[in-house]
């Protein structure tokens, strides 16, 4: 069994219990008072001070809620092993009020294009910005080519803070995520580009026509020629469960065909297919909601089954392991993985 990184170290649980202690009993007035009056003080770098103890990398920020007023978001500025820290602050936090909401990402702020993004070298007008978009269906990803007028004086990093700024600030962290697998610069406006503002009407309509996961199969071939059976969920998307960043791989065994003469490519006979289809009946029943099963491989006599589960979640874990020391036929391997690394060869 490989080592299993759990995010929840006592520094990190005390750390998030003690933010929403202080918040409760004095940091949302505190806040709500400074965001008022535009007067901070030194609010910035005990809010700051408070969410590094979490983790160094996470960063907050407030801005204007959904339901509530103000919103104040944790963020991890895309990285999966942050998000899923993120999140389980989030889930830490009191009920929102008129007040105050609170976020694990940030929410897609599209009046940003009516401002100017300083501290780069040069001052970005925000509104200058055009995107080309080119949309992969089969991996139902973007590749986003940004252009502004600024980036031809500005270095190539500053472009690239820029346009990865920019992008989340049209989408949203999490759609970034979602839809968007590349975010390149150029600094020349590329033919088929189109204003910024457009471009998340684009993600919308997107969004509205993969409204689910659906399964599909597909086969290949091994280097020696054995067929492969492929199912899994596609689009495959680990940001619609970021808590669920354990991955385990339950192998099972089963007889090939090839008895009585026929030939053997490796893929299960008749009998030993119902039996795998029993087994992952049972397992589906001894994990209940606590795994998501979100590919399968079948070939050369094993069928490897991925699922992914809430590390911190002890008996999630315990569910497999118990499965497996029942049957013989049956190996399980755990590894923490946000952002689904083990699967991303099925995207």
């Amino acid at each position: 069994m490989e080592l299993v990184r759990q995010w929840g170290s006592t520094a990190e649980t005390e750390a998030v219990g003690a933010f929403w202690r202080w918040w409760s009993v004095a940091g949302a007035g505190l806040i709500t008072a400074a965001v008022m009056s535009g007067v901070y003080g030194d609010l910035p770098e005990m809010m700051g001070a408070m969410v590094m103890a979490i983790n160094p990398e996470l960063r907050w920020e407030t801005g204007p809620g959904a339901r509530s007023r103000h919103r104040l978001c944790v963020s991890g500025g895309g990285d999966p092993r942050l998000r899923v820290l993120a999140e389980r602050w989030r889930r830490a936090a009191p009920p929102p009020t008129d007040t105050w909401e609170f976020a694990a990402a940030r929410e897609p702020q599209p009046v940003i294009l009516t401002g100017t993004l300083e501290g780069l070298g040069e001052q970005v007008d925000l509104g200058l910005a055009r995107i080309a978009v080119d949309w992969d269906d089969r991996s139902a990803l973007a590749e986003l080519t940004v252009f502004h007028p600024a980036f031809t004086t500005m270095g190539t990093n500053d472009c690239h803070r820029a346009a990865r700024l920019l992008v989340d600030w049209l989408l949203g962290e999490d759609d970034v995520q979602r839809w968007v697998g590349a975010v390149n610069v150029t600094r020349a406006d590329p033919r088929d580009s189109q204003p910024a503002a457009v471009v998340p009407e684009f993600f919308q309509a997107v969004a509205t026509l993969n409204p689910d996961p659906r399964w599909t199969m597909r086969e290949a071939r091994t280097s020696s020629g054995h067929r492969v059976i492929v199912c899994a969920l596609r689009p495959l998307r680990w940001i619609d469960h970021p808590m669920l960043d354990l991955h385990t791989a339950v192998r099972i065994s089963y007889r090939r065909t090839g008895k009585d003469g026929l030939p053997d490519d490796g893929l299960p006979d008749g009998e030993a297919l119902l039996g795998l289809l029993h087994l992952e009946r049972d397992l589906e029943l001894a994990l209940g909601p606590r795994g998501r099963m979100v590919a399968s491989e079948t070939s050369k006599g094993l069928r490897v089954l991925h699922y992914f589960s809430d590390s911190e979640d002890q008996n999630g874990r315990d569910s497999f392991d118990r499965f497996a020391r029942t049957r013989k036929d049956v190996q399980v391997a755990h590894t923490y993985d946000p952002g689904w690394a083990r699967v991303r060869k099925f995207i």
